[in-house]
């Protein structure tokens, strides 16, 4: 009984020592002082304090040191599990700093030790830096988890940074989190990016990874928007239609399409392509070759309206060597015993009778792109089969410059 009665005497005590305490009054020169000797967790506990006490509450410089300290107290190693969420906190706080300092010109700032100021501008922007190099460490290191965090950290002080949603996107696409990839590639278009790679990776994450065809037709059409003559972005959306058993209704379309606009040399292109397609999924081989001619009969139209339209003279000259390789396998696959020596003379002449179509086809298309890696040696190959060897040594020459 004795004890107990100690016990609550001491009890009694503490609490009205609590009681008698002053009630503490944070002061800003104090907490800027705190966190610029680095003393981090008394300048997180003062500033706790000083947004509920009635003096500094709406003072903007109160929230900008807030956000300051809790962002010290993200980036610091030493400081890890100090508090909860330090980066949404440091966030909350310079935006609410920014909405307490409307009508202020002056952006705030903090001073070094040789009076240096640096701005709340540069310090977000080395904050955004902090986490967007952790997030391309981890990316290198492929810790693709960690990566992603790290990107969305960095998007969440800079919502507008396309580089971060892209990489963020990257990286959760190389960690087969394909619904966080969608997601970011669909805010970087949001955000204006125009960028190929991201949405070709888009296409295939939604069109192969999830087999969302209809969600997948949708963003190839709005790629060809910007990229209209693009061989893969065509082929792509041929090859989803077909997967949707919608072959002959594109057929239709494109035809209705070219009927209102004549003279639009990517719609001549994109039935083409469309035709190739369908061809390849045929048994028969005179359909086979119907749809291939019909192909050619597109291609050629697309340059008729357009003379200088490289696509189309490109899948000109790829048909053409077609051919060509169809009869130089034939050939190849003889033997030596005379009646194959006899049929390899009647396909000689065929042999040049195509390589003579596919060589003019092939100038047109170096022509009009000169850097184009596969179609220079294309016309090289051909040079040297009509034994042209100055002018295939030519275009060697320009290979190997561009290598």
């Amino acid at each position: 009984m004795k004890r107990v009665s100690i016990l609550l005497v001491l009890a009694l005590t503490s609490i009205t020592n609590i009681y008698a305490q002053k009630e503490i009054k944070p002061k800003l020169g104090k907490i800027e002082t705190l966190f610029k000797k680095r003393e981090l967790i008394e300048a997180k506990e003062m500033s706790d304090i000083s947004i509920s006490y009635e003096k500094t509450m709406n003072n903007p410089k109160t929230w900008y040191l807030r956000g300051l300290i809790y962002m010290s107290l993200d980036t610091t190693a030493s400081m890890d599990g100090i508090t909860k969420d330090p980066l949404q906190t440091a966030i909350s706080s310079f935006n609410k700093n920014d909405m307490l300092r409307e009508s202020e010109e002056k952006e705030p700032s903090i001073t070094d030790n040789l009076g240096i100021p640096t701005t709340k501008t540069e310090q977000i922007k080395s904050y955004w830096t902090f986490h967007y190099n952790n997030g391309a460490t981890a990316f290198a290191e492929k810790d693709f988890e960690q990566a992603v965090t790290s990107f969305n950290n960095a998007i969440l002080i800079k919502p507008n940074d396309t580089n971060s949603v892209i990489n963020a996107g990257y990286a959760a696409f190389q960690g087969k989190f394909y619904d966080q990839a969608k997601s970011y590639f669909y805010k970087a278009i949001e955000l204006g990016s125009t960028d190929k790679d991201l949405r070709s990776i888009l296409i295939y994450t939604v069109a192969t990874e999830q087999n969302l065809l209809d969600e997948a037709l949708l963003i190839i059409k709005d790629a060809r928007t910007i990229y209209p003559s693009d061989n893969d972005l065509a082929r792509q959306e041929i090859n989803i239609l077909i997967r949707l058993n919608r072959s002959e209704e594109a057929t239709i379309n494109l035809v209705k399409a070219i009927e209102a606009q004549p003279n639009d040399p990517n719609l001549h292109f994109t039935l083409g392509i469309l035709h190739e397609e369908i061809g390849l999924k045929l048994d028969n081989e005179d359909e086979k070759a119907e749809r291939v001619e019909l192909a050619r009969q597109a291609y050629s139209a697309a340059v008729n309206v357009d003379p200088n339209y490289y696509n189309g003279h490109y899948n000109l000259g790829v048909l053409a060597m077609t051919d060509v390789n169809f009869f130089i396998k034939k050939q190849n696959a003889l033997g030596v015993s005379k009646e194959d020596l006899k049929k390899s003379d009647k396909l000689e002449p065929i042999i040049q009778e195509k390589l003579a179509i596919a060589l003019p086809l092939w100038e047109r298309t170096v022509s009009l792109k000169d850097d184009d890696l596969p179609a220079l040696e294309i016309l090289a190959y051909l040079y040297t089969m009509k034994k042209m060897y100055d002018k295939a040594e030519s275009i060697q020459a320009k290979i190997e410059a561009l290598k």
